[in-house]
């Protein structure tokens, strides 16, 4: 029977526990301080997790820890490093592991590990053993907490199991199922009714009456036709009853105020006094409106200079409204770059973009390099990187010259072979002073790049 690799643990002279090939050990095997490890050795100067054996040309291969001391012996003679060395058996920390070969480890004063290749095993327990594993193999009595705990569980599911039969054989309503199309229809009897609305034409009760003739008394301006409707009348006949043709007047003088304006005027036309017959004179519509009409009357205006050009006193308000959203403008807004359109000589950043584009050299963004094939990808994340490197440079500009909000621009550059920016296109996305914009594309200008081609590309700032 082919012979396994065994590693035997020893703590001060004392066995602790076995690792044997195809078991623990398959094609590599750890150890460390690390807690989750199967041997964990507890040194504070041991590392964390360390390879120990691994496999390499279908042989095993022990790594040895720097300090750690080697002792190996061969057909029951001791044999040294240089025996090793010289049989191909020991190459730096790499020690070949052969079936010939057994010896010891010390990783520290305390720790060691044997090896040795080995016969599969079974493992026979001594009395003493087979006592301790009877002693603990077993679990320990539950406390009164943990048995009423259990015993409230089984309760709960035990009614639950009842209350499900309960409700399935008893609550649980019927439901009939209908098998054909035809059976649900009988099933649910519908009835058609037909609705008939009700349209009945409607009908008027409107009558003329002859209005009754009343004289005229001492001290009215007009004689020529009825008086006027009484008080409080609101019906389309007594409206017609005061009605006179022949009756002129002046017209009722309005008041015109326009609360947003702050405009006030009088109607040209200003009228006498007294009351006449018809409707505008009648004392249920209108009073101060005379019956007599003189076309030689020039319209009566106020100071109308002063009420068009004086705006009314209107106190405002010094609570800003809720929910309002704007742009902090600090001195002339006029000094601000339009957002969204390029910055400096828009004619020649079109020329060198249509120059570029004509030679086959597309604008690469930065959420398209993933898509690019290999070799090109590399050169985009490698100027996507140095343009990185370099934001600090427009940081740094923004906080000279206390810039009072978040900034953002779109930039594309247009890279020569040498590395240098030939052109570039900053668009702000948003009102920005201008000396702050030209001085951002100024910076980029000056970019140069450790590049072999001719490159486009855009890519986003942001600052603040």
């Amino acid at each position: 029977m082919a012979k396994v690799l065994s590693l035997r643990l020893n703590y001060k002279g004392k066995f602790l526990d076995y690792a044997k090939e195809g078991k623990e050990i398959k094609k590599s095997f750890f150890i460390g301080s690390n807690k989750f490890l199967q041997w964990q050795i507890l040194e504070p100067s041991f590392p964390d997790k360390h390879q120990f054996i691994k496999q390499k040309g279908g042989e095993y291969v022990m790594q040895l820890l720097p300090g750690s001391k080697l002792s190996c012996e061969k057909d029951g003679k001791q044999i040294d490093n240089n025996y090793l060395k010289q049989n191909n058996l020991l190459s730096g920390n790499e020690l070949v592991l052969k079936e010939d070969v057994k010896g010891t480890l010390t990783i520290s004063p305390n720790w060691s590990v044997d090896f040795d290749f080995r016969e599969p095993w079974v493992a026979v327990l001594t009395p003493e053993e087979k006592a301790i594993v009877a002693q603990y193999a077993r679990r320990s009595r539950p406390d009164a907490v943990t048995r009423f705990n259990r015993t409230i569980i089984w309760l709960v599911f035990f009614l639950a199991i009842i209350f499900l039969l309960i409700f399935d054989l008893v609550l649980k309503p019927e439901y009939k199922v209908v098998e054909t199309v035809e059976q649900q229809l009988n099933a649910r009897s519908p009835v058609a009714q037909r609705v008939m609305p009700d349209i009945t034409a409607p009908t008027s009760t409107y009558s003329e009456s002859t209005p009754e003739q009343v004289p005229a008394e001492e001290g009215e301006t007009s004689t020529n036709g009825p008086t006027g409707t009484p008080r409080g009348s609101s019906s389309l006949t007594s409206a017609l009853q005061g009605f006179d043709a022949n009756a002129v007047g002046t017209a009722p003088t309005y008041d015109i105020v326009t609360v947003a304006e702050g405009f006030v005027a009088n109607k040209p036309g200003g009228g006498g006094s007294g009351s006449g017959p018809g409707i505008g004179g009648g004392p249920g519509i209108g009073s101060g409106a005379g019956s007599s009409y003189n076309p030689t009357d020039t319209p009566s205006f106020a100071n109308v200079g002063a009420v068009v050009t004086n705006a009314p006193a209107t106190q405002g308000y010094s609570q800003a409204p809720e929910g309002a959203q704007g742009v902090l403008v600090t001195g002339d807004a006029s000094t601000l770059a339009p957002s969204g359109e390029a910055w400096g000589d828009i004619l020649k950043q079109q020329k060198v973009a249509a120059e570029y584009e004509r030679r086959g050299i597309s604008t690469v963004s930065e959420s398209s390099i993933s898509r690019l094939d290999e070799s090109t990808r590399t050169r985009y994340t490698s100027l996507r990187e140095q343009i990185a490197s370099r934001q600090s440079q427009i940081e740094q500009v923004y906080r000279e010259m206390q810039i009072r909000q978040s900034v953002s621009f779109t930039i594309t550059i247009y890279v020569r072979a040498d590395g240098t920016v030939r052109e570039s296109t900053v668009v702000p996305q948003g009102s920005y002073p201008e000396n702050f914009v030209a001085r951002v594309k100024e910076i980029i200008d000056g970019w140069k790049f450790n590049v072999n081609e001719e490159m486009a590309y855009q890519f986003k700032i942001r600052a603040g």
